[in-house]
């Protein structure tokens, strides 16, 4: 009786897996190369045979990156890990879908590191994040982005060439606003991205979590129209100091030189009103409302703060303090 030969496993060249699991080629390869997802055979004549638990594998990771996991946070996970995680992924949606009507969830797309502090509270404040990327070169090389409301940005440094991607990003998600975080930026650049891109808030690191949060309500609410519980007009960005802590007090020490008490008393008021605004933006998030109400206060008062700080100025040169 003859030994029963076992079947050879079922093997697809590529052109089948994107097929079978709706990736495009070049994603694929991209995958491989950067994040080592698969580990295709290769034939005699040197092209990719991937077996049934690579194309099972490969499925599994586009139907999360869909969901907007990024590749990037998945691509390590084993298949039974990635089955978890769909699953999860789909009770989530289920359960978004239930309360949509209610809800109005925003959609938001983070792009970069350090974002992660935000997504965890994405219930609380009624977001749903469709996209997670690990810079702005794997939101670019990606098949397809979500249609979204916000996109989140975090960079070291901005230079005019990564203009023309950003307004690939906003043209394919169609946002409305943007939000970038940075560290380095020239007032080139400042300029030619608020005339290239409307819509664009820049916030200079470090943030906390909380302040990202809180930047991401202001522009939602914006945009949300009577679906989000709370209006308030933005006051827009904070500008920044004219006069730091001690130059106040030195003002306000001066002041008693010279016959006009106007510096002291507008030191004074300064003091209280930087006070005032270190504190709106420190106070602790409970809810959205809560959150975006601090925003305001702390836009608000940053305004009227930079108002006092221009006046004062002219009271200075008008008086010919010798402030220096």
């Amino acid at each position: 009786m003859s030994e029963k030969q076992s079947v050879p496993e079922e093997e697809f060249g590529i052109g089948a897996v994107v097929e079978r699991t709706g990736l495009t080629a070049p994603s694929i390869r991209m995958w491989e190369k950067r994040y080592n997802v698969v580990e295709p055979r290769r034939s005699e004549t040197n092209r990719r045979l991937y077996s049934l638990a690579d194309v099972e594998r490969l499925t599994l990771l586009k139907r999360l990156t869909d969901r907007g996991h990024s590749i990037r946070t998945i691509a390590q996970l084993d298949t039974d890990q990635l089955k978890k995680r769909l699953g999860d992924s789909m009770q989530a949606n289920q359960s978004r879908e239930v309360l949509e009507g209610v809800l109005k969830p925003a959609k938001i797309v983070l792009v970069g590191m350090g974002l992660e502090n935000f997504v965890r509270d994405e219930e609380l404040f009624g977001v749903q994040v469709v996209g997670e990327f690990g810079d702005l070169d794997e939101a670019k090389e990606t098949d397809i982005l979500a249609k979204a409301d916000l996109l989140v940005i975090s960079t070291e440094s901005l230079f005019p060439e990564i203009l023309p991607t950003l307004r690939n990003l906003v043209e394919r998600t169609g946002v409305a606003r943007v939000i970038i975080v940075y560290r380095f930026i020239s007032k080139k650049t400042a300029t030619v991205l608020a005339k290239s891109i409307s819509g664009v808030t820049l916030v200079k690191a470090p943030v906390t979590a909380s302040q990202i949060r809180r930047e991401c309500l202001v522009q939602l609410n914006e945009i949300r129209g009577e679906g989000y519980p709370l209006r308030f007009t933005d006051p827009g960005p904070v500008p920044d100091r004219l006069y730091d802590a001690e130059q106040l007090i030195r003002l306000a020490r001066l002041s008693s030189a010279v016959e006009c008490e106007c510096p002291q008393h507008m030191a004074s008021l300064l003091q209280s009103l930087c006070a005032f605004e270190k504190y709106s933006d420190d106070c602790e998030d409970r809810n959205p409302e809560d959150a975006l109400l601090h925003s305001y206060l702390h836009r608000t008062t940053a305004k009227a703060r930079r108002s006092m700080e221009e006046a004062l100025r002219h009271l200075i040169l008008t008086e010919g303090i010798d402030f220096e």
